[in-house]
């Protein structure tokens, strides 16, 4: 409580100090009141919060002072957000279309070496394709079986140069026979013999034809070249049976394989 009384040129003050309050000073002009106020802190710390660019601990009472920096995030290709608390950056997906599980069958998202996201290699698919004829001036079909009369090649190329391939290949022959009355010929890929054919008529059989066809399976490594034959045969040639034309064609269905 201040209580002054003014006459003349003198006054005279009464200043009483309150709760937390302290008074120095005569009230003098050399000396004047100076009234201060002293605030403990738990009296505040109920009143103070946390916020942006501030951090508060109400255990100590330490307010810090955090970064605040304005968003300024440009977004575009699959990004969403600017980068604010209500709006933050974030990956725009769609839904998982296919019944596997997303976490085991989904394919990672990588970063390469300049900081650009990267799915897995594509995958590949090329076919390779091998034809051949061949005619014959009557040659005689060979008596052993499993004669080899022919042989072509293809060459098998894994263009993936991280996953395995899976590869198929088919095999296919035609063989065409002149076979004189009671004549016996067989004809195959490899050791599979195909066709045995008896003539048991009492005229000859001109231009005897037959079509053959093998699929076989492998899996090649990753950028791997791998050469494949065909191995055409013929035997138990008898009664004068001839080999008069032969064909042959290969084609390689080539494969990656999903990791």
């Amino acid at each position: 409580m201040a209580r002054c009384g003014c006459g003349g040129n003198k006054c005279s003050c009464s200043i009483a100090a309150g709760d937390n309050i302290t008074v120095t000073g005569t009230g003098s002009i050399a000396n004047p009141f100076v009234i201060a106020a002293a605030v403990e802190c738990e009296t505040i710390r109920a009143c103070i919060s946390a916020g942006p660019g501030i951090t508060y601990n109400e255990a100590t009472g330490v307010i810090s002072a955090t970064a605040v920096l304005e968003p300024n995030v440009q977004t575009a290709c699959g990004l969403e957000g600017d980068g604010s608390a209500g709006s933050p950056l974030a990956v725009l997906s769609g839904a998982w279309p296919y019944p596997c599980d997303v976490t085991t069958s989904g394919t990672p998202v990588y970063c390469d070496a300049n900081g650009q996201l990267r799915t897995t290699p594509p995958h590949t698919a090329t076919q390779n394709v091998q034809q051949t004829q061949t005619a014959y001036p009557n040659i005689p079909v060979p008596l052993a079986d499993d004669t080899q009369i022919e042989i072509q090649q293809i060459a098998v190329v894994n263009p993936d140069p991280c996953r395995e391939a899976f590869v198929i290949i088919e095999q296919e022959m035609e063989i065409s026979m002149d076979m004189p009355a009671g004549s016996t010929g067989a004809s195959g890929i490899g050791t599979d013999d195909m066709m045995f054919r008896f003539n048991n008529g009492n005229t000859a059989q001109q231009s005897v034809h037959s079509q053959h066809t093998k699929v076989i399976a492998t899996i090649i490594g990753p950028g791997v070249a791998t050469i494949t034959q065909m191995r055409v045969t013929a035997g138990r040639g008898t009664g004068g049976a001839t080999i008069e034309r032969v064909q042959t064609f290969l084609q390689a269905f080539i494969l990656t394989i999903r990791d």
